[in-house]
């Protein structure tokens, strides 16, 4: 029996349940039958998706090969993996037989058929015959995709509810995916993370539900409003906030009347002044007259005392015991506060470290998680460091801010003395066995603000490093749209992250460093792709240690406006056979969907073998007439050194050696061990975010 195969060029719809079990779980769902075996067809669908560089688990296999919808689940499963590879597409790039094609041509075939290319408006294309490529065995570490229960898939959506931090866009897609698909999901018992309750709320609101309970604070009720109005709940931007029916104010002003406290208002003032407007609070007045005496006196511009205010009222007169006194009942704070009182109260040190060691036991796992990485940089005076604000869009911010150090008599007991309550909070979980710890971890960071995540093959803390797989020689970008002018470029740098090297829509090669860039393409209404090979060995060799990856909109609307961006790399060992676009050769493959026109995807240290993964916009900057490499030099040097230089972190190793000292034995021998922390493949790994929140961070 042959399986139906999936033209390349036909847009295929992809099955979400696959592609959710896929990402979150690396498996599927095969219900499992009894019947006739049929190993052929099941070998057969095996080959095919080992051509996009994944194999079947024995357990997959076995159950795929009694599947009586065999033929249904190899069409959903490739193209899946086709999506998830970026091998749903056909690419077609402006030299067809890149990279020998462009690193032979005269430097003036390629500047003249440029030229033409630009004056068309991008109409002509230079015509050369397509050669055969000759075929070459790339390394490739499969990625084994198991058998799932429909139990393990549901679990999906209640790992994700249960993480104490942001999530994703994409994750937010898929747990409203999972209420509009599945019956009977099991809710964790408590959504830890604000944003992700009051965005539940919202879209159980919006089915009709009630969801009074879930209401506790009048922020919930701003995000949960700002939701229903397609806002940033987040709240670090500003909403335009919809025209809402009577009966939905009704309810909201009803809940607000029960939870509303003036401080809470004044958090963010600006925000409930439009949002009284928009709810027409002046209508209830005699039915709900506490919101409407607060909303009046917020809209006045009366004053309100908050606790923020009473603190920094203490601070300001010099009252150092005032200000521990008032932090000390509110913990969270106190720890957001504490590096800077360390450094404005020279006299009190001891006693505002003793103050906050009281009290840190009653801290969340990730504020003093947070802490810590902070302390790690608190003992050397600090002229920069990196920021990444919150909310939707996902922007490092570099603060050109001098901090005078901390005296290491005060950081080491503080470091010390949460150390002692982590590892004793994390001693009630239940027991790991023996634990082997990937020593790679050490360059993991833990994940946080995941809110503006990019949708891709995987993801990632920013700041994490990933070996680059196998012993390929060649790293291979490549950006494939559908829309107006996108270009793709490489810059390479020095150690001290200063720029040597270019390859772009400017500089097509570099025979020095043997890279080179596949052809500028400035028209995509059919869809369009560009490649870049970095030969790592050449480029080492002329001084390079670093090269960063950026994706531009050179003139026009934002990725957000295209109808589709997707970038990546993948590493070759022979870059002039096969495909030029070999999906099994495929590390990572994001879509940009950012609001923005500059995007740096990754960067790699070529010396260390390893990618950096980074998934920020930047800061777009033109000259002579559009966005690229020359325009956005000093942003591109600063946003890498930022990177790079992040120290603020705790690692993934860090945080899980804390729990094995607390329930579990370290051993050296990986074979010896229960439970493995690992960089690829091991119980838990850098990729599995959703448990990372879940099970490490609580």
């Amino acid at each position: 029996m042959q399986a139906v195969k999936i033209s390349q060029k036909t847009e295929v719809k992809v099955n979400e349940k696959i592609k959710i079990s896929l990402k979150y779980k690396n498996g599927i769902v095969v219900p499992i039958e009894s019947g006739v075996i049929n190993k052929s067809l099941a070998a057969s669908i095996n080959a095919d998706i080992m051509q996009l560089g994944f194999t079947m688990s024995q357990e997959l296999f076995d159950a795929v090969a009694l599947s009586s919808e065999s033929v249904k689940i190899y069409n959903d499963l490739i193209a899946a993996l086709r999506y998830v590879k970026g091998a749903d597409v056909a690419y077609s790039p402006m030299y067809p037989n890149f990279p020998s094609q462009v690193m032979e041509m005269a430097e003036l075939d390629l500047y003249l058929n440029a030229i033409s290319h630009y004056w068309s408006f991008g109409e002509w294309k230079p015509q050369y015959e397509k050669k055969s490529r000759e075929f070459s065995f790339e390394h490739t570490k499969f990625k084994e995709i198991n058998l799932l229960t429909e139990e393990e898939f549901n679990e999906i959506f209640t790992q994700i509810l249960s993480s104490n931090d942001s999530i994703s866009e994409d994750d937010k897609l898929t747990i409203k995916w999972f209420i509009d698909n599945v019956e009977n999901l099991v809710y964790p018992e408590d959504i830890p993370f604000k944003e992700n309750l009051c965005f539940i709320a919202g879209i159980l609101f919006n089915k009709g539900y009630e969801i009074s309970s879930l209401v506790k604070t009048a922020t919930d009720v701003l995000r949960i409003v700002t939701y229903l109005s397609d806002g940033d709940i987040s709240l670090a931007s500003n909403t335009k906030f919809k025209s809402l029916k009577r009966e939905t104010r009704r309810f909201i002003i009803n809940s607000l009347e029960k939870v509303i406290r003036e401080e809470d208002v004044q958090r963010h003032h600006n925000k409930w002044i439009r949002l009284f407007h928009s709810l027409h609070v002046g209508e209830y007045k005699n039915t709900n007259p506490k919101t409407f005496n607060i909303a009046n006196k917020i809209r006045s511009g009366k004053k309100i005392e908050t606790f923020n205010s009473l603190v920094q009222q203490a601070i300001d007169t010099g009252n150092i015991s005032k200000s521990i006194e008032l932090l000390s009942t509110r913990p969270g704070d106190f720890t957001r506060r504490l590096s800077h009182l360390l450094r404005i109260s020279p006299k009190k040190k001891t006693v505002i470290v003793n103050s906050f060691l009281g009290v840190a036991d009653k801290v969340p796992t990730r504020t003093l998680l947070q802490l810590l990485g902070n302390l790690q940089i608190s003992d050397n005076e600090i002229n920069k460091r990196v920021a990444f604000p919150k909310g939707k869009a996902q922007k490092a911010v570099v603060l050109k801010q001098k901090l005078p150090k901390i005296n290491r008599q005060f950081v080491d007991p503080l470091r010390s003395g949460i150390n002692e309550v982590l590892i004793k909070r994390f001693s009630s979980q239940e027991s790991l066995g023996k634990v082997w710890i990937d020593p790679d971890l050490m360059d993991c960071p833990i994940p946080s603000q995941q809110r503006s995540a990019s949708s891709g093959l995987f993801q990632v803390a920013r700041g994490t490093c990933l070996p680059i797989l196998g012993d390929a020689d060649t790293l291979r970008f490549f950006v494939y749209w559908v829309g107006i002018d996108i270009d793709l470029s490489a810059t390479m740098h020095s150690e001290s992250f200063q720029t040597i090297e270019q390859i772009s829509y400017t500089n097509l090669k570099s025979n020095s460093y043997r890279a080179c860039h596949s052809g500028d393409v400035t028209l995509a209404t059919e869809g369009a792709c560009e490649f870049i090979d970095i030969t790592i060995d050449k480029a080492i060799s002329y001084g390079c240690r670093y090269v960063a990856m950026n994706v531009f909109v050179y003139s026009g609307p934002s990725f957000k406006e295209h109808d589709k961006v997707y970038a990546g790399w993948m590493t070759r060992e022979s870059p002039n056979s096969n495909e030029i676009f070999d999906a099994k050769t495929v590390q990572q493959k994001i879509d940009i969907t950012a609001n923005s026109r500059s995007c740096m995807p990754v960067i790699f240290d070529l010396v260390e073998r390893k990618a950096i993964w980074v998934d920020l916009i930047t800061k777009s900057s033109y000259c002579y007439g559009g966005n690229n490499i020359h325009s956005n030099k000093a942003t591109i040097e600063e946003t890498l050194e930022a990177i790079i230089s992040m120290k603020n972190k705790i690692s993934l190793y860090e945080l899980f050696n804390m729990h094995a000292k607390a329930r579990g034995e370290i051993v050296e021998n990986r074979e010896e061990a229960d439970t493995v922390f690992s960089t690829y493949e091991g119980d838990v790994t850098p990729y599995n975010i959703s448990i990372i929140n879940d099970k490490y961070l609580a």
